[in-house]
């Protein structure tokens, strides 16, 4: 992931992401910490972002969205696919990414088993099952 914009801009953070199938979004949008959104500069930015609810489990939650920010591109030993522009979701109480669904379109991914972590680009071949990597936390310690 790398911002587009801010106090830093240009900097980059390499880090594993959860696949939401859960997370339905109208546009490319990211969760991150609070604290990953604050490393690659982008926040606090109290004149740039938009207020936005969701529901978790029933009850609203307010996250902070910031349009258009950052670049995110998928790297694996093999493959490397497009760099894409996303909305970062900002979340004070989520610790790690997830990506929602349009973003795990836009980048070819499909998950083939949720359960295990099994999942595949669209390019690969139909026998080709990639296992997940550690989930990462970005909370402060």
């Amino acid at each position: 992931m790398r911002a587009l914009w801010g106090p830093r801009a240009g900097r980059t953070a390499e880090l594993n992401a959860l696949l939401s199938t859960a997370y339905i979004a109208s546009s490319p949008e990211v969760i991150v910490p609070a604290e990953l959104a604050e490393w690659l500069g982008l926040w606090p930015s109290p004149e740039s972002y938009e207020q936005i609810e969701y529901y978790a489990a029933g009850e609203p939650v307010k996250f902070c969205a910031i349009r258009k920010c950052a670049m995110l591109q998928v790297v694996e030993e093999d493959v490397r696919t497009k760099e894409i522009p996303v909305d970062l979701v900002i979340s004070e109480a989520e610790d790690e990414v997830l990506l929602s669904d349009y973003v795990m379109g836009e980048l070819g991914i499909i998950v083939l088993d949720a359960r295990r972590g099994y999942w595949r680009f669209k390019g690969d071949p139909a026998s080709l099952a990639r296992p997940s990597r550690r989930s990462e936390s970005w909370a402060r310690p």
